[in-house]
């Protein structure tokens, strides 16, 4: 905003947040969570304290810092089941691992359960942000933990440790609603892709495509689609196909964290997405 070409011009300014908005709305923002300001970063101006008027005399709205203390936090679920997903994992003293905490609390030597070889390991100890350790984290907190009863070679980055009472699922199939960003091709049956989701990475293929959603309403088609392109919402099924043949995740409903990814499909991000249903055995046989 303070650029010799602009210095403070609103007419730039709206010309740079309407294109931003629509943008963000496109990928699924709504336009009451969108909110535009102009700022110095260089200058510090609007960063702490807000713009003074004989600098930018049309806007009255708050600081950066003043917005985001006054911003209303996400729920963090601190009372569900614990669930970290594993980002990394090395030697030092025993086998550690690394990993940010989704859900739930983790206490020093309690017993939890690595997903999806099922193996019950124990916190021996923990650390959080320094080199002191810590008695218990919660949803949040990265952390630092050294495991008992698991060798490093083990486990993998995209395992998740959760709670042995409530399991994460392990599934090879999910449905997803899904929203196409940049495809220079179509998207039939049969594509194939790279799923992230928290810290996995698995192949996945487009096993069908089930609804094509309306643009505004979200209205979902009657018939299947042949094929979906770029800006197009739509409903499928992914299968799993990397040798691993599952992978840990949940509905976005339950654990949003669990529960939405990116697909990339040659060193590009082609699609944004979250998990509707998980696609199990009991599922099936409905």
């Amino acid at each position: 905003m303070d650029d010799p070409t602009v210095e403070w011009s609103k007419a730039r300014f709206d010309e740079c947040t309407i294109k931003v908005t629509k943008f963000l709305e496109a990928l699924g923002y709504k336009k009451s969570d969108i909110f535009c300001m102009p700022i110095s970063a260089q200058r510090t101006l609007g960063i702490k304290d807000r713009i003074p008027k004989d600098i930018c005399d049309w806007y009255d709205g708050p600081s950066l810092l003043e917005y985001l203390t006054a911003f209303e936090l996400p729920e963090r679920k601190v009372n569900a089941p614990f669930m970290m997903p594993i980002s990394a994992k090395y030697r030092d003293m025993g086998t550690m691992t690394e990993g940010r905490i989704e859900s739930g609390i983790i206490k020093k030597n309690g017993t939890y359960l690595m997903m999806p070889n099922r193996e019950e390991v124990q916190i021996s100890a923990m650390y959080g942000e320094t080199e002191e350790e810590i008695p218990t984290a919660k949803v949040g907190d990265q952390v630092r933990l050294r495991l008992r009863g698991i060798e490093e070679e083990d486990f993998f980055p995209g395992f998740v440790l959760c709670s042995p009472k409530r399991p994460v699922h392990c599934v090879s199939a999910f449905e997803a609603k899904i929203r196409i960003l940049d495809l220079k091709s179509i998207l039939t049956a049969g594509f194939n892709c790279v799923l992230h989701v928290h810290s996995a990475v698995e192949e996945v293929t487009f096993a069908s495509l089930l609804h094509k959603l309306e643009p505004g309403t979200g209205r979902k088609s009657k018939r299947p689609p042949q094929f979906a392109s770029k800006g197009q919402t739509i409903i499928a099924r992914l299968e799993v196909t990397s040798t691993a043949g599952a992978v840990c995740v949940e509905t976005y409903d339950e654990y949003n964290q669990l529960g939405r990814f990116t697909l990339r499909d040659q060193g590009q991000t082609i699609a944004i997405g979250m998990i509707t249903k998980l696609i199990t055995s009991e599922t099936e046989a409905q």
